[in-house]
């Protein structure tokens, strides 16, 4: 019963499920320790110790409680990682084209092709004298429905 805590941590980190996967470099780290009412303060500074020692220096980890009254001399530590792998990742860097592109107008007088200019034609108006006029009163839609309702 001495070292229940240190065993707890230590087997929760080292479980089969996790033979292929390395805690080590974890980011973020939950810990649940479920256990009677006669967990001491000192295990759950040991339980915690333990799973920094494995985190990362920077990792969050976050250590939480729960008593269970049927658990009489026994503390079960779950760990809940995240952020693993991390250090492995590739850095991102951004590439740039530090050649300038030439302006479309340069390219087109290397070729001797005569220079792009901007020039605005007016527009002719076209009026259509076989346009029906548009009535004087108001069209039916243009009424409120509410008002149509009273007028009938």
């Amino acid at each position: 019963m001495e070292d229940r805590a240190e065993e707890a941590a230590e087997m929760a980190i080292s479980s089969p499920l996790l033979e292929d996967i390395d805690l080590s470099g974890a980011r973020g780290v939950l810990v649940n320790i479920t256990a009677g009412f006669d967990l001491r303060l000192d295990e759950f500074e040991t339980v915690g110790n333990t799973i920094r020692a494995f985190a990362s220096d920077n990792a969050t980890v976050v250590i939480g409680t729960s008593l269970d009254p049927d658990m009489n001399d026994e503390l079960r530590v779950t760990v809940v990682a995240t952020g693993i792998g991390m250090d492995k990742r590739p850095e991102i860097t951004l590439v740039t084209n530090k050649q300038v592109q030439q302006p479309v107008m340069d390219r087109y007088q290397q070729h001797g092709m005569a220079p792009l200019t901007q020039e605005q034609k007016p527009v002719a108006k076209v009026v259509n004298d076989n346009a029906p006029q548009t009535a004087k009163e108001p069209d039916y839609l243009d009424i409120p429905a509410f008002l149509r309702k009273q007028a009938d």
